[in-house]
């Protein structure tokens, strides 16, 4: 063989390994498409219809079915077919009002748009909290192939909400058959509500009921106060400053006026830590204690008049009942223990104490609000 016949050869293996190649990269590119083919083919088309709403003005509806249509296709296991594309379909197929509500209307509105499946859906708003419900439908045969609802703190909990719902929809699992799943939703909603804390300001009013010669006799108290509660969590900063005031005993006349033989003023500013039960309750006990100032007043009558004041260290231990925690304001009902370190009431030694009773009225400051907003909005 010469040196042009070994050349030639030479140069035609070359050629045929680089067609082999060539033809081995066309395989795969093919196999390659067909594989995205088929995974296209396997989503199903599903038509996710307006969610009705309950409590919720429209808007609210339209926007959650918004946010449910763009979670559900995230999730790969559907095609949803656009809102446009729907509605110019049906409005083709002589179909104007696009609301659908009921598995019917899903079925037969579904075919005419070309879907496997159609969604349905509900949102629902009771207090401050609120239930997204969603049905899957098959066009096919026209009945239910899932259904679950999940319920937000808050409307704006409700993305979180809508986004486990996709994911249980495309899984075909329900939220509370998850268990890590569950719980972990929980705690994000927790985590969102322990990092922001309020603040409720309002008045208090009520009676104090001395014990034994406490408050020089006196033997009931009238009170009021301005409060003030740091709220984060379960647990309650309380600060409040009134005025106590009491009379009584015989009566005596001096320089022609009539007054009562015992009179006593008190101007307490008491601190102190509470602990709330059950913070996703309208109703529920709280117990406390905390410290004070007490700047104390003390008036005798013994054929002339003289007064004492102080001011004192004070001790108070109270429990009671939150009641109307998920409206904006609060009524509160406590039962107050306290007790005095002063000598400046004649007849009690060197302290003295109460049972006291109060009422309370606050107000939590909404979202946006200048006022009582920590760390960046209220919890309200």
């Amino acid at each position: 063989m010469n040196l042009y016949q070994k050349f030639s050869r030479l140069l035609g293996n070359r050629c045929l390994k680089r067609e082999e190649k060539m033809r081995t990269g066309i395989v795969l590119v093919l196999l390659c498409s067909l594989g995205l083919t088929g995974l296209a083919s396997a989503q199903e088309r599903v038509a996710v219809f307006a969610f009705e709403a309950i409590g919720v003005d429209w808007e609210t509806a339209e926007a959650a079915t918004h946010i449910f249509r763009n979670e559900l296709n995230a999730t790969g296991k559907f095609s949803v077919i656009p809102k446009g594309d729907m509605e110019t379909k049906l409005a083709e197929e002589g179909i104007t009002d696009f609301t659908c509500y009921a598995i019917g209307c899903a079925a037969e509105y579904g075919y005419a748009v070309g879907a496997d499946k159609a969604i349905i859906g509900t949102l629902t708003k009771l207090g401050e909290r609120v239930t997204a419900e969603v049905r899957l439908v098959s066009v096919v045969r026209k009945d239910i192939e899932f259904s679950d609802s999940f319920a937000a703190m808050s409307l704006d909990d409700l993305d979180s909400a809508l986004r486990k719902l996709a994911q249980a929809v495309a899984e075909r699992k329900k939220i509370e058959s998850e268990v890590t799943r569950y719980a972990i939703t929980e705690e994000e909603a927790l985590e969102a509500r322990r990092k922001k804390a309020y603040i409720t300001t309002g008045a208090a009013f009520g009676f104090g009921f001395p014990l034994g010669d406490s408050y020089s006799g006196v033997s009931t108290l009238k009170k009021i106060a301005w409060i003030m509660r740091y709220e984060a969590g379960k647990l309650v900063v309380d600060n409040s400053f009134g005025i106590t005031w009491g009379s009584g005993g015989e009566q005596d006349t001096i320089l022609g006026s009539i007054i009562d033989e015992k009179e006593v003023a008190v101007f307490p500013w008491d601190i102190g830590m509470r602990y709330i039960f059950n913070r996703e309750s309208d109703f529920t006990p709280f117990v406390g204690g905390g410290i004070g100032l007490h700047f104390i007043a003390s008036k005798d009558v013994e054929g002339a008049v003289y007064t004492e004041s102080d001011q004192a260290f004070a001790l108070h231990a109270s429990a009671g009942l939150y009641a109307f925690q998920s409206y904006d304001f609060r009524l509160t009902v406590e039962g107050k223990y306290t007790i005095v370190f002063s000598d400046a009431f004649a007849d009690s030694g060197d302290w003295s104490h109460q049972i006291g009773i109060m009422i309370a009225i606050s107000r939590k400051f909404e979202r946006g609000e200048d006022r009582g907003c920590m760390g960046g909005g209220c919890l309200f």
